[in-house]
């Protein structure tokens, strides 16, 4: 039996999407900023230094996913993993599972369930952690596919306030009427920090890059969280991410997510085809 289950990016309003660098209402001030040519000369190098999927025409990927459901119960339990785990391990080990992610239009996922009767517990399972791995996906491709893309660098400084420090690292600061952004790039043009604020959110987002022949690439990512107002609890989140090249595209080998206090849970994909 099989389900699919459709899975869209939520663009600016959650992340960050090509439209968040959009102009300012207001007018830079000439003596807080270098000339914009300076600026877009700047952000055109930058560019140059990071792999892109658009520029390089990838438009998305299929690939069976084989989630670690071990590690998961494990993460839950201080490392063990009880005989009822076990059989809800070997239930979900059953699932095979499709993933067809799309850089511009969201993914879906395939939940092939076993050729086998199921009882009300079991079919509960099930339910829960195909939801539950929909929204750990989707939260994935929101992270990962501005940087794959290449969106955390602007193509125009049009609207932004870009100011230098001493040290060579540089600020990006973008106000507009439902989101304020910072981004900082040290002295090397690396993207060091990504700040966001949005109506009743701030993400606070540490990104780290690895070289390849094709630029760099994002492996990691530090995320915390917090509604805007502090006494709401904030989430903490780590993900790591391995890439094979498929046709010269790198695209998720391995995929590790982790949100603090909560739980734990890798990926693998394979058997994986692209689409360009």
């Amino acid at each position: 039996m099989q389900s699919r289950t459709f899975l869209r990016p939520m663009g600016c309003a959650t992340l960050l999407a090509a439209s968040c660098f959009a102009p300012l209402a207001t007018a830079q001030s000439p003596s807080s900023n270098p000339p914009p040519s300076v600026n877009d000369t700047w952000l055109a190098q930058t560019a140059r230094m990071y792999y892109s999927s658009e520029a390089a025409g990838l438009k998305g990927f299929d690939c069976g996913v084989r989630p670690d459901w071990r590690a998961l119960y494990a993460s839950q339990n201080n490392g063990q993993v009880s005989a009822a785990d076990e059989a809800k391990i070997t239930l979900l080990s059953s699932v095979r599972i499709v993933f067809h992610g799309r850089m511009d239009s969201g993914a879906i996922m395939d939940w092939n369930l076993p050729e086998r009767q199921l009882d009300s517990d079991q079919t509960a399972l099930l339910n829960q952690m195909r939801d539950a791995l929909n929204q750990t996906l989707q939260g994935f491709m929101q992270f990962w596919t501005p940087f794959i893309e290449r969106q955390v660098v602007p193509d125009s400084s049009s609207g932004l306030e870009i100011t230098t420090a001493d040290d060579g690292s540089r600020k990006v600061h973008l106000l507009a009427s439902n989101i304020e952004l910072f981004e900082t790039f040290d002295s090397g043009s690396i993207l060091r920090q990504y700040n966001v604020v949005m109506t009743g959110t701030k993400v606070d987002l540490t990104p780290t890059y690895s070289p390849s022949d094709h630029g760099l690439l994002i492996t990691h990512f530090h995320a915390f969280i917090r509604p805007v107002k502090e006494a709401q609890k904030a989430q903490e989140m780590n993900v790591e991410v391995g890439y094979q090249w498929i046709e010269g595209f790198p695209i998720p080998a391995h995929l590790g997510m982790n949100v603090e206090g909560v739980a734990g849970l890798n990926f693998a994909f394979e058997n994986c085809t692209v689409q360009h």
